[in-house]
Order: C-alpha cells, then sequence, then structure tokens
C-alpha cells in the first residue's frame, strides 16, 4: 500500500490523503471518505485514516479529504461538500485511478455521503454511519421501557423531584446530538431512496449503540423504510457494542470488517453491468506514477 497527499480542485485549495493498493486496476472503484463533524480527515480516534488503510489493503483506493474550510483545505464563499467530493472524483478519474465511486461517511459525513449520491451518477455505492435516524412506533415503544427499567435514570428522577443534583437536567443529553445538519423528512428520504434503487446504488446503513435515544433496535431502519428490507443491494448493521466515535480497537476492526464486506458486495455488483472494455479490464496502473506530479509520498 502506498500513501500520497493529494492538493485538488479549484486553485488546489482542497487537500486530501489517498490509500493506494499496490497494483490498482483502471476501473477500481474509489472510496471517498469526508469529514465527520469538525475532524481533520484523520477521523476522530484516527478512524478515517484505519478505514482507509483497511480498504486499500482490501483492494479499493480510498481517499479521506478535508472539505472546504476543514482541515487543510482553504475555505471558499461557494463552499459546498458535495461539490468538493465532485472535485475529488474528477481528480481521481482525471489521473486513471477511477471512474466510478463510493462514498462512506460518519455523522454529518453521512449527511454529505447523502447529498453527494443525490448528485453525481458516477457514485456506485454509498455508506452511513450514525447518520439519519428515523422513528417507529417501535422505536418509542422500546424508548418508554428502557427508560422506564433504568436504575440510574429512576435514581436520577428521584434525585430531581428530592431538589438533589442540581446537574440532573443535563443527565440525558447525549454528546452526539450537536445539529451538523437538516435531515429530511421522511417524504423526501422515500424519493432519494427510490432515486437509489433505481439505479441500483449499493447501500450500507450503519449504526452504533450510542444513539440508542434515537435508534435503538436492528431491523429501525428497514421498520421506517420497507422498499430497503426489498432492495438485494441494501444492508442495515446494528453495531450495538460501539460508539459514536470508535474509540476502541476491536470497535475500528469491527467497522473495517463491515465496510470491506460491503465493497466487495459492490465490486461483485459492478462488475456484472457492462462498463468495462476488455482492454480497461486487463490494464493495470502503478500507484505512484500517476501521483508523483501532484503529490508526494508520506515517508
Amino acid at each position: 500500500m502506498t500513501e500520497v497527499v493529494l492538493a485538488f480542485g479549484e486553485q488546489r485549495r482542497l487537500v486530501g490523503t489517498i490509500s493506494l493498493p499496490d497494483r490498482v486496476e483502471r476501473d477500481a472503484i474509489a472510496v471517498l471518505l469526508p469529514n465527520t463533524g469538525l475532524e481533520h480527515r484523520v477521523g476522530p480516534n484516527r478512524l478515517h485514516v484505519y478505514l482507509a488503510r483497511a480498504l486499500a489493503e482490501a483492494g479499493f483506493p480510498t481517499l479521506r479529504l478535508d472539505l472546504s474550510g476543514m482541515g487543510d483545505s482553504t475555505a471558499s464563499d461557494a463552499a459546498d461538500p458535495s461539490r468538493d467530493l465532485v472535485a475529488a472524483m474528477d481528480a481521481l478519474e482525471s489521473r486513471g485511478i477511477a471512474r466510478r465511486f463510493a462514498v462512506l461517511g460518519l455523522c454529518s459525513g453521512a449527511h454529505d455521503a447523502h447529498r453527494a449520491l443525490c448528485t453525481d451518477h458516477r457514485l456506485v455505492a454509498g455508506a452511513f454511519i450514525d447518520g439519519y435516524l428515523f422513528a417507529t412506533p417501535r422505536f418509542y415503544l422500546t424508548y418508554a421501557w428502557q427508560r422506564a427499567t433504568d436504575p440510574a435514570r429512576v435514581l436520577r428522577k428521584l434525585s430531581k423531584i428530592l431538589r438533589v443534583g442540581p446537574e440532573a437536567d443535563h443527565a440525558d443529553r447525549s454528546p452526539v446530538d450537536l445539529d451538523f445538519f437538516r435531515q429530511p423528512v421522511k417524504s423526501e428520504m422515500k424519493s432519494d431512496l427510490a432515486a437509489f434503487i433505481a439505479r441500483g446504488i449499493v447501500l450500507s446503513y450503519i449504526f452504533t449503540g450510542q444513539v440508542q435515544h434515537r435508534y435503538n433496535y436492528a431491523s429501525q431502519m428497514t421498520d421506517a423504510f420497507p422498499e430497503l428490507r426489498r432492495y438485494a443491494n441494501a444492508e442495515v448493521r446494528y453495531l450495538i457494542m460501539a460508539d459514536h466515535t470508535f474509540s476502541q480497537d476491536a470497535m475500528r476492526e469491527e467497522l473495517a470488517g463491515v465496510l470491506v464486506g460491503w465493497m466487495r458486495r459492490c465490486a461483485d455488483v459492478i462488475e456484472g453491468q457492462p462498463h468495462r472494455s476488455a482492454e480497461a479490464a486487463a490494464s493495470r496502473l502503478s500507484p505512484i506514477r500517476h501521483f508523483l506530479s501532484t503529490g508526494f509520498l508520506l515517508p
């Protein structure tokens, strides 16, 4: 595997690090990994570095990039994450690395991934971690039961009634409740999903145990959107033992395994589509040759 820093986009103001397999097919599917929240492109707990390297080792070029005004990328008056992701695809396509792409995002990155999928048909797959969260009747029943049977919560409520523990009002707030994006209403989401399904996009929706206050059972996403249950190229995974930022090695390893599996399914699906010429399929490129003109090798 080789890692290269790349400057791209208008006035080369966007910066990313691409992890490249030792051998890259001309028509390989490349993965785009935008920022999470306000984090640098290394990701929380270096999560993006870990995922990019795991995907590259599995054969998928992966670009973790800083969006406009974040990390090492400079700001722009016309900043738009979707445009930044389009610029990233243009940069990789112009260098012969990929013509088809997958996009992967955590939290706000999942929102950016969703919007990009609506924008550019070169994207053939999307994975969304703790992204959009839609309640169902079963969610509310589970939520009420969890609250009623949680001893710590009962004690906090009693303390509040007895005016003991002035911080009780803040105890139930989740650290992942910051509003980094506007979630679409359900009708908008259904419309977007219909478009994704019509295009054959390979979808993976992943949820962690730290968002139980909004997602608290494995099939909540498919209960909210039954069309996903009927769609062969969609999966929903509930990593209940993982926290939102995958702070432990075992959490990161589990997530990487899920995502490598998602990309291998994507490759199988795309391979069955008539988009490659025999010449393109047989051609293999040196990743270093394509990037020496625009980036530099990391030590």
